[in-house]
């Protein structure tokens, strides 16, 4: 129960600090996992090296469009996948062998992200600190320190799949019918707008599925093994 009250925590604290400076490093980190899976899409459809020249070519959620509705869908939601996939791997590997290698990964990643792409080099900044923290973390070796860090990168990245979802779509949405809050700055995500076009289903019906998808992953990967250890 302990592991269970940690992760809705960090989750829930992710989702309350995802706009606020102190947790950007962290933010643009699950950005660039959540491109990749964009990117991946796009390059497998044909798309060579523009499927990652355009989807890095900013920090706004841009995709290429696909030529047809499967691979439009692929790309579109392999961001999403991407995200979901990362955190798994992450949490996953937790208790694995690998895990003294997983916040080495992640900083290597942010870097490279940083600095291939012109357009995103102003994300070095925050690369700089995220990877210096990573440094420190890595010469204070503590296990317990480490596994806490591992968490909240991981359920940080599967957080973005939450905010789209539940806050930008389905709050939204809850929002506009019933203008609890005025002057709510925001609107549905490109990936959620952009397949509700797409398809038959209405965009707030895609954030449900993927919402539900997250807490399928949250309760498969975080909750079930923690009730495991208990018994």
């Amino acid at each position: 129960m302990k592991h269970l009250w940690r992760y809705i925590f960090i989750l829930l604290g992710a989702v309350i600090l995802w706009n606020q400076f102190l947790f950007r490093p962290l933010r643009i980190l699950s950005i660039f996992f959540h491109k990749i899976g964009h990117a991946i899409g796009a390059f497998a459809f044909g798309h060579g090296q523009d499927a990652f020249t355009t989807t890095f070519g900013s920090l706004a959620d841009v995709t290429i469009d696909g030529r047809g509705l499967f691979s439009s869908l692929v790309i579109l939601n392999g961001g999403y996948i991407a995200s979901g996939l990362f955190s798994v791997l992450l949490l996953g590997l937790k208790k694995t062998r690998a895990k003294s290698f997983l916040l080495g990964f992640t900083a290597i990643f942010f870097m490279m992200a940083s600095v291939i792409n012109t357009n995103l080099q102003f994300t070095w900044i925050y690369a700089v600190f995220y990877v210096s923290a990573i440094i420190i973390l890595y010469m204070i070796r503590n296990d317990s320190i480490d596994e806490w860090v591992i968490d909240i990168v991981g359920i940080s990245t599967i957080t973005y799949i939450t905010y789209d979802t539940f806050v930008n779509t389905i709050l939204l949405k809850i929002n506009s019918m019933l203008n609890i809050v005025n002057n709510w700055e925001s609107s549905v995500p490109n990936d959620i707008a952009k397949l509700g076009e797409l398809t038959f289903l209405p965009d707030i019906v895609w954030a449900i599925i993927w919402l539900l998808i997250t807490i399928l992953i949250f309760n498969f990967v975080l909750i079930k093994p923690s009730k495991g250890r208990r018994r």
